[in-house]
């Protein structure tokens, strides 16, 4: 299953700033600070996006940690945003590769691009048989090679895409409003997608009107 959660501490610290935190960071070069938040914070953080503005670095200042899980496919699209993120993930050079993710469909190529895909494919029976047999054949190959005794970080090659890996993912409002606005498009990885929707949700939850006023909605 593919998931992503809210990652906190041991005080249970998950989430840094709130939206208020965008306004406040925003008045710093006026040495202001407010302690509630009104109607003109909201105002001045739809401002700093609006336009030619562009003044998102009191975006950064807010700060999420999710604990998500993937296949390893999945993982691969998502590291590729560094920028204002860090991530540390579960290696197989130390830990016993665990278990393999199964689609419930399998889709189409899609004709109008390189890349994405179509609706399903008629023979999804024969394709589910063809996935579990290469899967089986591979998890069989590594346990062989783990008996030989050979060590876990060379016996890894042979495992596919689709074995499960765990990662801690922390990042920026910032970054993770654009990571979500490319994530969550109807165009990206329908897996990738499942995985960026959980985390935009509870990032509106958190920063309801920093998120939208940073293009991020439902």
């Amino acid at each position: 299953m593919i998931t992503a959660v809210l990652w906190g501490s041991p005080q249970g610290q998950d989430a840094f700033g709130g939206d208020l935190c965008v306004a406040n960071a925003a008045r710093a070069s006026f040495g202001k600070f407010k302690a509630v938040m009104d109607g003109k914070d909201e105002s001045l953080i739809d401002y700093l996006t609006r336009g030619d503005n562009e003044h998102t670095s009191p975006f950064r200042h807010n700060f999420a940690r999710f604990s998500c899980r993937a296949p390893i496919f999945v993982a691969r699209q998502l590291a590729k945003h560094q920028v204002g993120m860090a991530w540390s993930e579960t290696s197989l050079r130390y830990v016993k590769a665990g278990d393999v993710w199964f689609p419930q469909t399998w889709r189409e190529q899609s004709e109008d691009k390189k890349q994405g895909s179509g609706g399903p494919i008629k023979a999804q029976a024969k394709a589910d048989l063809a996935y579990a047999n290469a899967v089986e054949a591979a998890l069989s190959a590594y346990e062989e090679l783990l008996r030989l005794g050979v060590c876990r970080e060379q016996a890894r090659a042979v495992l596919p895409t689709g074995v499960y890996t765990e990662w801690k993912w922390s990042g920026t409002l910032q970054a993770w409003a654009h990571m979500c606005k490319l994530r969550c498009a109807p165009d990206a990885q329908e897996e990738t997608r499942e995985l960026a929707e959980q985390i935009r949700t509870e990032l509106i939850r958190i920063w309801p009107v920093a998120m939208a006023a940073l293009g991020v909605t439902a």
